[in-house]
């Protein structure tokens, strides 16, 4: 287990964004954090001296790092760069509409430090206005609802959690399909024995995606990219296998989060028609990933699932199309 060395940065943050006005909100909840003179927080940007010049005066971390790329499409290899820019012991993925509260990196950091692998806070819905937004925040994270007990789990996202640094430089040159769309990540925890743990409290509160034509189609841009990074190298045999079976996979995205969707149920008033399009979106999804599977990996995709994450307040608002 590693330790902060001397006057080190106990977390890493890494937060991916192609302007500063996007994670303003996110920087100053993590500078809200009761740690945050621990994080080196690390920005991965396509505006390198648009970020610095809003960053440079700030003394409310331990450090700030900016990475500059030339795109943060995907945000898989965003996320990659800044973990090789990094270097605290433990490291959180952070998302430019995702909240964390202000305890969360000081609990996070403490329970790595005890030997847990991967550590995932419980997530709730930043914007319950209507059914859309409930169910793509179930769909996505009902497997770990702030309703849902602490306890050893099984799987976690590949962002929105906090991971031992030795966790991930153990990908090597896969880090970055660990941070995709595929399996990557949950078979390479599995395959060397790591351990998630789940902390429902405190955690992260995450806006989602509540207008119906960007609702749509982003349930189908990400099952377009799952089925893409997935099938990448596969034969068209297996390919087609895949297409032929993808009608029964929605029923596997269901059972994954049926929990979480009781246990918010009993605790929150659901729009009526939330479970309704919950079906719905898992059918749309499944849709894209048989596409995916199809035509194999999309940079035009991938960069439209980039643009769906880095840009989802605007889309909300309907400040961008």
């Amino acid at each position: 287990m590693r330790s902060p060395a001397g006057n080190g940065p106990e977390l890493s943050v890494i937060l991916a964004t192609d302007n500063f006005e996007r994670v303003r909100h996110v920087v100053e909840r993590l500078g809200a954090q009761t740690i945050s003179k621990k994080i080196e927080l690390v920005l991965v940007t396509s505006s390198p001296d648009e970020v610095k010049a809003h960053t440079t005066l700030n003394d409310t971390f331990h450090s700030i790092i900016v990475v500059p790329l030339d795109t943060v499409a995907p945000l898989s290899m965003s996320r990659a760069a800044g973990v090789r820019a990094s270097s605290g012991p433990y490291i959180f993925i952070a998302e430019t509409h995702a909240y964390p509260d202000p305890e969360l990196a000081e609990k996070i950091v403490a329970l790595l430090a005890e030997g847990w692998s991967v550590v995932v806070p419980g997530i709730r819905n930043a914007n319950p206005r209507n059914r859309l937004s409930w169910a793509g925040f179930l769909s996505d994270y009902g497997a770990w609802s702030r309703t849902l007990p602490a306890g050893e789990i099984q799987r976690a996202p590949a962002h929105n959690i906090g991971f031992r640094r030795e966790v991930l430089t153990d990908f090597g040159d896969r880090l970055e399909q660990a941070f995709g769309f595929g399996d990557d990540l949950f078979l390479g925890l599995k395959s060397r024995g790591q351990r998630i743990w789940f902390e429902p409290v405190p955690g992260i509160e995450h806006v989602n995606i509540d207008r119906l034509g960007h609702w749509v189609r982003e349930r189908f841009t990400s099952g377009t990219v799952i089925g893409g990074t997935r099938s990448k190298g596969w034969t068209w045999k297996r390919r087609l296998l895949y297409i032929c079976a993808s009608p029964l996979i929605p029923f596997v995205i269901l059972a994954r989060v049926r929990r979480g969707v009781q246990e918010v149920a009993r605790r929150e008033t659901l729009p009526a028609g939330t479970i309704a399009a919950i079906v719905g979106g898992a059918f749309l999804k499944i849709a894209g990933e048989a596409t995916g599977y199809a035509r194999g990996p999309s940079k035009e995709y991938e960069n439209r699932m980039t643009a769906y994450e880095i840009k989802k307040l605007a889309l909300n608002s309907g400040e961008e199309n």
